[in-house]
């Protein structure tokens, strides 16, 4: 079965940051990702990870005025130095804490740009920052967001993301599959695997409805999980989800699929 890593953006949201890596290996975990460490003070990011034996896969580079309501650049006209900045700056935290996959949100493109002007935005930016990513020697993930959770998502489809990803047609873009999203936008979270796997790098799963854990909803993970290594998926999957109770009691979903961190 793939490896698992803690989602520490969604688990422990009872603990401060730092004390939910310390909750992280204490309940088995060897991986975790998180949306924006950059937030966190590096030197104690880099010192927690070591001390406690944990390597962060996969974290997003800074997705713009989050407060504000943006999620993401890489669809923004005009915005383009900005974003290779915040990429540049992924790079350099990646490569300090060992980081090899980067997820870049496409982002709400504002009112008066069309849907084409966002994707000619998208390309292009993707394009411009691939050589950085390439030189360094990380994988950056194009994400597909649903419009329920996030209205105005350009990405808000996994054809949608996956068409950026072809369209770039590098093997240093690629493509982040979450299970959760894919539900929520109506498709077939197995049929997008089978689909796309040669263009997924990076796996994350919630059940629907909620984005509670698995078992607490409707989702077919078990299949999902299965056929993940059917096709022999050699990354991580983050589990980005919701405890319905406490963090604790939600990872028994591992032990009942014969699972472990």
């Amino acid at each position: 079965m793939p490896r698992f890593a803690a989602n520490l953006t969604m688990l422990w949201q009872d603990l401060e940051p730092f004390e939910r890596f310390d909750a992280a290996a204490e309940a088995g975990f060897t991986h975790v990702e998180m949306l924006f460490p950059h937030l966190l003070d590096e030197d104690r990011l880099a010192s927690t990870l070591e001390q406690r034996k944990l390597e962060m896969v996969m974290f997003d580079p800074a997705a713009g005025n989050w407060d504000g309501g943006e999620r993401g650049l890489v669809a923004l006209p005009g915005r383009e130095d900005e974003f290779a900045e915040t990429v540049r700056a992924a790079i350099a935290l990646a490569t300090r804490i060992g980081t090899s996959r980067l997820n870049a949100l496409v982002g709400v493109p504002p009112a008066g740009v069309t849907r084409e002007r966002a994707r000619e935005s998208a390309v292009a930016n993707l394009n411009r920052v691939e050589p950085l990513v390439r030189e360094a020697g990380i994988t950056l993930l194009v994400e597909a967001i649903n419009n329920i959770d996030m209205p105005g998502y350009w990405a808000n489809t996994v054809d949608a993301a996956a068409d950026l990803v072809q369209t770039v047609d590098r093997p240093n873009v690629r493509l982040q599959l979450d299970q959760y999203h894919a539900a929520m936008a109506g498709e077939d979270a197995l049929d997008c695997l089978r689909r796309y796997f040669p263009l997924i790098q990076h796996v994350q799963i919630a059940d629907l409805p909620g984005r509670h854990e698995p078992g607490t909803g409707t989702q077919p993970i078990e299949a999902f999980l299965t056929e993940l290594d059917r096709l022999g998926y050699g990354g991580f999957v983050g589990l980005e989800y919701r405890p319905l109770v406490d963090t604790k009691s939600s990872v028994a979903w591992m032990r009942t699929m014969n699972l472990r961190p």
